[in-house]
């Protein structure tokens, strides 16, 4: 089987960061200890969401700081302040705003409140304040609606599975019949691996939902996770014949025909993205792996050298290359496969170098 996210990862290409003129001024004034003057509440956001991609939280703070000071009544910038502390996993941060702004901040910051004190470990103080909150928000159904999901979602972030399946068999007593319960309920199922729950709440949630791409991709991704395979493609399936455009269900078809054993359908589906995609290199990749499976070397040849063109400085790919020429026995090439490789990568690693010297002690005579 082959493992598309350690594809991704392994050749994943880092492209420079190139942030807006507005927070290179503001990154400037902080480093130089000026005030940075007036921005708009929508640039402080995206400041604030740079310093938090970039683990800087220090002036991620001082960030949000001024921000709160400029927008005092600015109750959407407050919002995604928070969100973004969730976001980026900056519960002690979240907690401290929540209840700064705990009579301004509504049902939204009570959601926030719970998921970081369940994060921060603090269960009983977690599930006290749930029950509070049920009560504060007895009458309100929009808010109730939105406590239950923040818990349940919180819960099952944490692998409290049986919990957050507990906790939506509740709302769903409470409140009655919500898709987006059931979502959560599928979710901690899943993780389970309850295949007949799993199986259950599908049915019901294509009852409810409207045959949206997205519902049958989000179903074919729950019975990929517990094994269902049959089940997973004909989701996937149904998602691809109403939005044939989408990498990611292309990709899980892929995924699942490969994992299944139909590398034929893996193919079809690999040739499917290259016509959306053509330049997509890790495509190119995974398909010469699935041809090496069913020992196609030529086809996987045309795959690898395609992504070669792609990407010529990755040196892992030369190998490939070199290897699918030894299954052909064609000696001098994987040679040449590996020459070229050091000619084009400088050998980082030294690993086609090595395996140059392996092939020239092996096949001294090619």
């Amino acid at each position: 089987m082959l493992d598309y996210d350690s594809l991704y990862s392994n050749f994943y290409e880092n492209e420079e960061e190139s942030y807006p003129e507005f927070f290179v001024e503001w990154d400037e004034a902080v480093r130089k200890g000026k005030s940075p003057g007036y921005y708009e509440s929508e640039e402080l956001t995206e400041i604030i969401e740079i310093y938090l991609a970039e683990n800087d939280h220090k002036k991620a703070k001082q960030a949000i700081e001024h921000a709160l000071k400029i927008y005092v009544t600015d109750e959407d910038l407050l919002y995604e302040i928070l969100l973004l502390l969730n976001d980026y996993e900056q519960w002690n941060d979240l907690l401290v705003l929540c209840e700064r702004y705990k009579k301004t901040a509504d049902v939204w910051g009570d959601g926030h409140k719970l998921t970081a004190l369940l994060h921060l470990g603090m269960e009983e103080e977690a599930f006290h304040f749930f029950g509070t909150l049920k009560d504060k928000y007895a009458d309100d159904d929009e808010a109730l609606n939105i406590i239950y999901q923040a818990m349940g979602e919180a819960l099952i972030e944490m692998d409290l599975f049986e919990s957050a399946v507990e906790v939506m068999k509740e709302a769903i007593k409470v409140m009655g019949e919500n898709i987006d319960f059931y979502w959560l309920q599928l979710q901690a199922y899943t993780s389970l691996y309850e295949k007949k729950e799993v199986s259950k709440l599908a049915d019901k949630i294509q009852k409810m939902d409207p045959l949206t791409a997205e519902s049958w991709y989000r179903l074919g991704v729950a019975f990929q996770e517990i094994d269902d395979l049959e089940k997973a493609i004909d989701a996937f399936e149904y998602a691809h014949s109403l939005d044939s455009t989408s990498k990611n269900n292309i990709m899980s078809l892929i995924y699942a025909y490969e994992k299944n054993g139909n590398y034929n359908k893996a193919l079809e589906k690999v040739k499917d993205f290259l016509n959306l995609y053509p330049d997509n290199y890790v495509v190119f990749i995974i398909a010469s792996k699935i041809c090496a499976q069913v020992e196609n070397w030529e086809e996987a040849l045309k795959y690898i050298n395609d992504a070669i063109k792609l990407v010529p400085a990755i040196d892992s790919l030369y190998l490939y290359k070199s290897s699918f020429f030894l299954h052909l026995e064609e000696y001098k090439k994987a040679k040449l496969a590996l020459e070229e490789g050091i000619e084009q990568t400088d050998d980082p690693e030294g690993d086609l170098n090595k395996e140059l010297s392996r092939l020239n002690e092996k096949y001294p005579n090619f």
